[in-house]
């Protein structure tokens, strides 16, 4: 979907002009035409492209510099009949884009479609377009180009792709398909061992796939490194969920959205729930002794930040 764009941003800086790829200079252009675009058709003041690019030590002629490599890039993309123009302001430059040439405007338009469809009782049709939106990534916004200014502003971006990831598998797990999206989350729990919805919704596809003792051992290892990292106790939802599968809960009664629910009512005769905390740790430390079922569901990567 990416080459219908002039611009991606999503991933490595990709620029296409009328007879293919442009091969842009080095790090302070591919520096400043990304900060460019993330702001598309807004102005970015001088000091901010400035900080981006040279960081806290500029040099005396930095605004010469700056103007120089604007220039320059304003030359590239002309000869490369890309349809864009970066404008001069008193304040500092801004790129002016269609919307259609910039792989991130249409990632913004299809979130937008997508979670309308998600309200209007669309689920299949918002997983779709979920989808779409997401096969515009290719790698980290902003990466690798060793400017911290650049990777804060890009983060917002990569947390609304990771937003967009949440919100298309709690819908794929509300139609019914968590044995489809097992193998993708435990890769994103992997990937991002701190984001507690992401291992809620690993903890809920487990438990619906009959794997109790690998949903339980998701939780304790989220809770260890919380603690172990961050110092913290897991959310009210992660404990929720424990909470349920530990009561044997039906899956079915267990919502991706979950929400805390009322207390939940000990059954006469049943177990208490020391007895089901004893007997499920009993299967954890069986699967562990084995060294995990063969395609198990436990994150072992997450165990260290890994991404």
């Amino acid at each position: 979907m990416s080459t219908h764009h002039q611009f991606s941003v999503l991933g490595p800086l990709v620029v296409q002009g009328a007879h293919g790829p442009v091969r842009l200079g080095g790090n302070r252009q591919r520096i400043l035409l990304t900060l460019l675009l993330l702001e598309a058709n807004r102005v970015i003041g001088v000091g901010r492209l400035i900080e981006a690019i040279w960081r806290e030590a500029p040099p005396a002629t930095v605004r010469s510099q700056l103007r120089i490599c604007v220039s320059g890039l304003r030359r590239l993309l002309s000869a490369a009949g890309v349809a864009a123009e970066i404008e001069t302001h008193p304040s500092g430059y801004l790129i002016r884009v269609p919307r259609v040439h910039l792989d991130l405007s249409h990632f913004e338009d299809l979130l937008s479609r997508a979670r309308a469809e998600a309200r209007s009782a669309s689920p299949e049709r918002a997983v779709v377009l979920f989808q779409q939106a997401l096969q515009l990534w290719h790698g980290p916004v902003g990466s690798g180009l060793g400017s911290e200014l650049l990777e804060t502003v890009a983060l917002k971006v990569n947390e609304d792709r990771l937003s967009a990831i949440e919100d298309r598998i709690e819908l794929e797990l509300a139609l019914g398909r968590h044995r489809q999206v097992l193998g993708e989350l435990t890769r994103h729990v992997a990937e991002n061992p701190f984001q507690e919805s992401l291992c809620l919704q690993l903890m809920l596809a487990l438990y619906r796939s009959g794997r109790t003792a690998e949903a339980l051992s998701v939780y304790r290892d989220t809770r260890r490194r919380l603690a172990r990292e961050l110092g913290l106790e897991p959310s009210e939802k992660l404990r929720l969920m424990e909470r349920m599968i530990l009561d044997r809960r039906p899956a079915g009664e267990i919502s991706p959205g979950l929400a805390p629910a009322p207390p939940l009512p000990v059954r006469a005769g049943a177990p208490g729930p020391q007895d089901r905390i004893a007997l499920l740790e009993r299967e954890i430390a069986d699967l562990r002794d084995a060294g995990g079922p063969s395609g198990t569901g436990v994150p072992r990567a997450a165990k260290g930040r890994s991404g």
